[in-house]
């Protein structure tokens, strides 16, 4: 678990930066992307929902609140989950979301589980095509995907891909559009397309807009600038990259659907055996 009592900020990569400060919709868009999105799946009451990399539980705890639905959100970091578990009791909404510590490349949920499959700027940082085949495998039979992930809009100069490295981890690789589509494509999903894609704009501080409107951060975050006076400077840093770079990043929700598989061939009443017999027969008439 990262503390600011045993590394300092500045060493933290972005997930641990992330995990310490408890947020939970540093993505692009923020949570009014969330709740753009969320309004344009339109998930049922009756459906079950995988919140892969939940943070927080921001949105999962929305989401339940609004819908009724169930949840189960699902985070590498032990401290994420402890502050999502923190948001579902204060929100009275425990009998709906159930977190827990998981790994996104590797979920620990049988086939055919949920109805749902929902992400946060989670993908980007990883296997792309590996992640997506995890979700389509867990994934009911129809089940979706709706993935808010950055796009790269045009090619990043060297020195701004250093500075995006330094920002966010060697692992951060947005695709273009149509690349993502490639990728959810690659791993079997139909029906691919970009929900609400737009480009990335300048809202300032993203981390620093998101701790101000969250009452879970905001009561410490006084606490942890006095004792890890780099946070501000590091923030700034990240928003400073974000200034630099609009017009090279967009945004927008990867969406897929799960087909159905085609039913088994129907065997003749015969007997297998003399069925087979009788295909070879009529192969070695043609």
């Amino acid at each position: 678990m990262v503390s600011g009592e045993n590394k300092r900020v500045e060493n933290m990569n972005y997930f641990e930066l992330l995990a310490w400060l408890g947020i939970g919709s540093s993505h692009p868009g923020g949570f009014p992307a969330t709740k753009q999105n969320l309004d344009s799946v339109e998930i049922k009451p009756e459906e079950y929902v995988l919140d892969a990399g939940c943070g927080s539980g921001l949105s999962a705890c929305y989401l339940a609140k609004t819908t009724g639905c169930r949840i189960i959100g699902i985070d590498i970091n032990p401290l994420m989950i402890e502050k999502a578990s923190q948001r579902a009791e204060n929100e009275g909404i425990s009998q709906l979301v159930e977190f827990r510590v998981a790994d996104i490349t590797h979920l620990p949920f049988a086939e055919n589980s949920f109805d749902w499959v929902l992400a946060e700027s989670i993908t980007v940082f990883l296997d792309k095509v590996k992640v997506y085949q995890e979700f389509y495998r867990v994934l009911k039979p129809e089940g979706r995907v709706a993935d808010l992930e950055m796009a790269l809009l045009r090619e990043l100069p060297s020195s701004l891909k250093h500075q995006l490295a330094e920002c966010f981890g060697l692992s951060t690789d947005p695709l273009p559009f149509e690349e993502w589509c490639q990728a959810i494509t690659q791993a079997g999903f139909q029906d691919v397309e970009i929900k609400n894609p737009q480009p990335l704009k300048n809202n300032g501080n993203l981390i620093m807009n998101d701790l101000m409107k969250d009452w879970l951060l905001v009561k410490d975050l006084a606490d942890k600038v006095s004792k890890q006076p780099g946070l501000i400077p590091r923030l700034q840093k990240n928003a400073s990259f974000i200034r630099k770079t609009q017009g090279y990043f967009g945004f927008g929700l990867i969406y897929g659907r799960k087909p159905t598989p085609p039913p088994l061939p129907i065997l003749p009443k015969l007997g297998f055996k003399r069925w087979v017999l009788k295909l070879l027969r009529s192969k070695r008439s043609d």
